[in-house]
């Protein structure tokens, strides 16, 4: 199964080459996935030395150096630095909410400094492998104390919190008898360095603290608290560098979600590991984050307006198709197919900035 999913990186990874520029790059592999292994394997833990609750620090020193094409494995903690296990009543996460003001409740395991990453590159990070820890929860704050926090807040002013038994062998898990959920595991966070430029917050609490740190709570052009479901095993991202070294987290780690988020949170879960391998593009300029799957580019926007991030999805979208190589198109053409084909999808509306990711299928192109 490892090796099939390293496979599908492989595969992913040489349509990338033909689509989003020329560089090679030897792939780093495991013993016996059938590939030369020309890149080292690290493993980075997650605990009170590296991992951050709620915050992106690029002051914070990095917990691994890592040469592009290495191969990382980090663990995930809960929200609020593991503290939310199961049993924990909603007063009690409440509670926890409240004791980090203005950061987010994710728990990032990071950063990891990538060699030769720089400012105006491109860092292509594919998910690798992820191997969940067994136990999840689902919860939405009270609507009469957190009145804008989950799209009905207040249709449901006393909050509520279920826990879930994840089973690895089925990969599923019961939501209550006579209802069996599929889990298909992403990171629900997932960061390079934040941009120094990013703008002033339009809504919700401030995106810096005193200390210079980014909220997690927003997603942005470097990715974070992004939500994005697609983004599984066999799927590659994209992040435009801001800081030197990349600088990659993960953590609010999610074993299922539907598009939208609506409640506030996803089946909220954590990894023993997710396995990425980042890859430095000297050859791509990218403004905001997108992805690929074997089915699918996906293109991304983030905006407090839904409607503005609707745009820039379609706009990164419309963009893409008109830079691509595979069969040469115009812009008003590339305008004309993204609104046949592509797939716009309301990632999540309960960040603070909302988040659209468009999709384009690969199947279109018959000449490869």
């Amino acid at each position: 199964m490892i090796a099939t999913q390293r496979t599908l990186a492989a595969v992913l990874f040489i349509a990338a080459n033909a689509v989003f520029g020329d560089a090679q790059v030897q792939i780093a592999s495991e013993k016996g996935s059938g590939r030369e292994s020309t890149g080292k394997h690290f493993v980075l833990p997650a605990n009170k030395d590296t991992a951050q609750w709620g915050w992106l620090d690029p002051k914070e020193k990095p917990k691994v150096f890592v040469d592009s094409g290495d191969t990382v494995s980090i663990e995930t903690l809960r929200h609020s630095m593991d503290e939310i296990k199961p049993g924990a009543s909603i007063e009690e996460i409440v509670k926890l909410r409240l004791a980090n003001p203005g950061g987010g409740p994710h728990s990032v395991t990071g950063p990891i400094y990538v060699n030769g990453a720089e400012p105006g590159d491109t860092l292509e990070i594919r998910i690798l492998k992820i191997v969940m820890k067994e136990s999840g929860f689902n919860f939405n704050l009270p609507g009469k104390q957190f009145p804008t926090i989950g799209l009905l807040a207040s249709e449901f002013p006393e909050g509520h919190v279920q826990y879930f038994k994840l089973d690895p062998e089925t990969m599923t898990t019961e939501f209550k008898p006579g209802v069996i959920l599929q889990l298909k595991p992403f990171p629900g966070t997932i960061a390079v360095g934040p941009d120094p430029n990013e703008p002033k917050e339009k809504a919700g609490p401030p995106i810096h603290d005193a200390k210079g740190r980014t909220s997690t709570l927003r997603p942005w052009k470097n990715g974070s608290n992004m939500d994005v479901n697609e983004l599984q095993v066999g799927s590659v991202l994209y992040f435009p560098v801001f800081q030197k070294g990349g600088l990659i987290w993960t953590g609010d780690s999610h074993c299922l979600q539907g598009n939208g988020e609506v409640n506030l949170t996803a089946l909220e879960c954590s990894y023993k590991e997710i396995e990425i391998q980042p890859i430095v593009r000297k050859d791509l300029r990218i403004d905001w984050p997108r992805a690929e799957t074997t089915t699918d580019w996906i293109f991304m926007g983030f905006d407090e307006d839904l409607n503005e991030a609707m745009r820039i999805a379609v706009r990164e979208t419309v963009n893409f198709l008109a830079e691509q190589k595979i069969v040469p198109m115009s812009r008003e053409e590339a305008y004309s197919l993204t609104s046949m084909v592509g797939d716009c999808r309301v990632s999540q509306v309960v960040d603070i900035r909302k988040g659209v990711h468009c999709m384009i299928p690969k199947s279109i192109f018959t000449k490869q």
